[in-house]
């Protein structure tokens, strides 16, 4: 049963048996009462998700992973888990089924907040404690941390530990401006597989990615594992119709009971923004434009939300400004939305509800989970090959190593294509990110270009594109998002859900992309950037100028050194060609009784005196022709083209 005096469920080790494969060999409180090796029905597969695919690789590592709550329909049970192997050798009590070189066990975590990274830094030391033991009989130590962890889960802000591990610094420079299509990817709720080994790079990859929407991770999880299939499957807890009907979020609830931060806004002031919203809805599919209307202001609004603007509230960039200066002015423009509430504009978006899963590790025995016809989308992590090759379990493959988004379907690839100002706003983000900073106190981080102001330049990016989904089709602000994107995340569930809530915050942003501006030579630089990096002629292309590249540098020695020879060759050719004449007076020299002499007699008959005297010399003066201009001419047949004379 599942105590309820804190966030931590279960203490749990998972061990390989040789014959049974992996299984539970203790858990504090008991998950089944008078059972310590068995699971729960609901929970059959909990020691594949604690001891992935492919851990016997890897001496330790650590793996996140979600299961839906036994108790209630509504609620996900966060599981992090810290694995390790050691020789046997270390053992200090060993039993006869320990036949193998090396043990393998893990100790696992079940929360019901998503402290990912929190309760890993204080798993990975008790973890190695456990081992460094030698007997895993003495469990004295987990019951420690089962109620070490509930007290101080309980009594601290875990706020402000919420996404460590999880390096949004990290992310962005790993995918660059492709951090930018999975975050636009993750809006539209379709089948994502992310593939990679060893596993915690994987699941980091998921839950940072997920982080990047605001307070996602904090409130917006809770439903992330939950699922009513269409036929009753064993690994998965079953509910009655009755359990289903709960409208609440217990996850929800119990971040804001441990936080004490529940807010209610009942001002003047928000009650007359929800009057605006209503009518801008109302008006929006009946309004006709009359006239001349300013880029980016909405007819709705009044002259005091004009004057805002005025006053360096306007977060849309005019068309007219070149791209030099574009990043001065969202640096200005942006400050503003930065100190936004969030509260009033609905966040967190319900992404991960009605059928659509996050799931940042799953074991192959959960893949007929995947095929039910109740799950609309999920996003995924695996390490089994498996998975990446049944292309039919997913829409978008994420090869994390490879650094490569695979996608089949044509009209997906054009709602995820990059537009100009989202190409600028990602190599804005990338630049500040891959900048050097000096400064022995912050680490090399500060605000600019650190975890926390990553994820304010994305929630500054949504709340423009939410803002500016609500204008009319058509408008050159939706063309700035892609409209064929825009188009399909106005149908996707969490749109839906958010326009028909009400919030009001959302008014305080003015539609357009933050990073509108004319087109430059920069951005032509960006686009060729992007699409050598993207599509797979350009991967062709760069791999073909590496293979290029490899093959001059390989081949070059030999390449030089017949040039060389040749060069060598040619030099002599040359030489020998202009020899001087005194290696000719010498061969005469060698022949005194002129036995070197052309055969036709003719020949001498027709050549001047003087030339014929120094041609027997071997030699040829200037001065031997004569001064009145008269023709030396020699008879045609001493040479002939193709002719071979002999001497």
């Amino acid at each position: 049963m599942e105590m309820k005096e804190g966030p931590i469920l279960y203490v749990v080790v998972v061990g390989f048996h040789h014959k049974k494969g992996c299984q539970v060999e203790f858990s504090f409180p008991p998950l089944v009462p008078g059972s310590p090796n068995e699971c729960p029905p609901g929970w059959k597969y909990l020691p594949t998700l604690a001891l992935p695919d492919g851990s016997h690789n890897y001496d330790d590592d650590t793996v996140f992973f979600h299961l839906p709550s036994l108790t209630n329909p509504r609620q996900t049970v966060f599981g992090i888990s810290c694995f390790r192997q050691i020789p046997i050798e270390k053992i200090k009590n060993r039993t006869s089924d320990m036949t193998r070189g090396t043990i393998q066990k893990s100790v696992c975590v079940l929360s019901k907040i998503p402290l990912y990274g929190q309760i890993q830094v204080k798993m990975s030391l008790i973890t190695h404690a456990y081992f460094d033991e030698g007997d895993f009989s003495k469990v004295s130590i987990l019951e420690d941390t089962y109620h070490h962890l509930n007290s101080v889960l309980t009594q601290n802000d875990f706020h402000q530990q919420i996404f460590v591990g999880l390096s949004a610094r990290d992310f962005v420079l790993q995918w660059r401006h492709k951090a930018v299509l999975l975050f636009k990817l993750l809006l539209l709720e379709r089948r994502l597989i992310f593939y990679k080994s060893p596993v915690h790079p994987l699941c980091s990859t998921i839950l940072t990615l997920t982080s990047l929407f605001p307070e996602m991770i904090e409130k917006g999880m809770g439903q992330s594992a939950c699922i009513r299939l269409s036929r009753p499957m064993s690994p998965m807890p079953e509910f009655s119709d009755s359990d289903n009907s709960q409208s609440s979020s217990p996850v929800k609830t119990q971040i804001e009971n441990i936080d004490n931060t529940n807010q209610n806004i009942i001002s003047d002031e928000v009650k007359t923004k929800e009057m605006k919203i209503l009518e801008h809805r109302e008006n929006e599919d009946k309004k006709e434009v009359k006239g001349i209307t300013e880029v980016g202001i909405e007819i709705t609004e009044s002259a005091q939300d004009n004057e805002e603007n005025l006053n360096g509230k306007n977060n849309s960039l005019q068309r007219e400004l070149s791209s030099d200066t574009i990043a001065d002015s969202v640096h200005n423009n942006m400050a503003y939305l930065a100190h936004l509430s969030t509260s009033s504009c609905g966040f967190p978006l319900t992404i991960f509800t009605k059928g659509f899963m996050c799931l940042p590790y799953l074991s192959l025995p959960y893949l007929d989970l995947l095929t039910d016809i109740n799950v609309r989308g999920y996003v995924v992590g695996a390490t089994n090959i498996l998975f990446k090759q049944k292309s039919q379990l997913y829409d978008v493959l994420v090869d994390i190593d490879a650094g490569r988004i695979e996608c089949q379907d044509v009209e997906l690839r054009k709602q995820l294509h990059l537009t100009t100002e989202d190409l600028r706003f990602a190599d804005y983000v990338v630049k500040h990110v891959s900048e050097e900073r000096h400064d022995v106190f912050l680490d090399g981080v500060g605000w600019e270009g650190g975890d926390e102001w990553i994820r304010t330049q994305f929630r500054i990016y949504l709340l423009c594109l939410m803002r500016t989904s609500l204008l009319q089709d058509g408008s050159k602000e939706i063309e700035h998002f892609n409209t064929n994107f825009v188009s399909s995340w106005r149908e996707t569930h969490n749109y839906k859900i958010w326009l028909s809530g009400i919030n009001p915050g959302i008014l305080d942003v003015n539609p357009g992309h933050p990073f509108a501006g004319q087109l430059s030579v920069a951005d032509m630089k960006l686009r060729l950037a992007h699409t050598m990096q993207s599509s797979d002629s350009g991967r062709k292309f760069n791999q073909a100028m590496v293979s290029t590249g490899r093959a001059v540098a390989t081949t070059s020695k030999a390449v030089g050194g017949a040039i060389s020879q040749a060069k060598g060759v040619f030099s002599n050719w040359w030489s020998n060609l202009l020899v001087s004449p005194e290696p000719v007076q010498k061969a005469l020299e060698a022949f005194p009784d002129n036995t070197m002499q052309i055969e036709d007699s003719t020949i001498d008959q027709n050549i001047p005196k003087s030339i014929n005297k120094n041609l027997s010399n071997g030699n040829i003066d200037k001065s031997s022709f004569s001064e009145g201009g008269s023709e030396c001419s020699l008879p045609n047949n001493i040479h002939q083209p193709g002719e071979v004379h002999t001497v």
